[in-house]
């Protein structure tokens, strides 16, 4: 399998891959997403098998009080076919170097009604360590959840990784 890793700069991002990339997502989940958080995105990255994406991942900087960099590592999607082969390590790799000048890194992950959480582990790997446990943080963002039914009720964990 040959993979090509591509990265691309925000705002164009790349709308022909971006759209590819909704589709290997949950659509509630994609929509919400996309909508809310597109605008703060300052890089993504795409894998692509070919021509096929068949990953995708996203990052932002905000720049705190103290005036040091904050990086937050945005969505990552894996299409179902190419998970467990190390597609999601990789774009996490692409995405913390990108990162690296950050002081700190942050990422929440989404951990399902029964406890699945396909991030946790692949944060963890990468030096993360949990900050918090939000209860029904998907409620806003997503208006039907494949898992909860109508009201999204799925909590995410908030991971931090300092650099320094």
């Amino acid at each position: 399998m040959n993979i090509d890793y591509i990265q691309l700069p925000s705002p164009l991002f790349g709308f022909k891959q971006l759209f590819e990339a909704s589709k290997i997502v949950d659509n509630a989940f994609a929509a919400g997403y996309f909508n809310n958080h597109l605008k703060e995105i300052e890089c993504g990255f795409v894998a692509l098998d070919g021509d096929k994406v068949i990953g995708w991942a996203a990052v932002s900087v905000k720049t705190n009080e103290s005036n040091s960099s904050e990086g937050l590592l945005r969505c990552i999607a894996v299409h179902p076919n190419y998970r467990g082969q190390g597609v999601g390590k990789r774009l996490t790799e692409k995405r913390l170097k990108y990162l690296d000048y950050c002081s700190s890194v942050w990422s929440y992950a989404w951990v399902r009604p029964n406890g699945n959480c396909m991030s946790c582990k692949n944060l963890e790997n990468f030096g993360f360590k949990i900050h918090k446990e939000l209860d029904d943080y998907y409620t806003t963002t997503r208006a039907k959840c494949k898992y909860c039914g109508k009201k999204c009720t799925c909590k995410a964990m908030l991971y931090v990784r300092q650099n320094c």
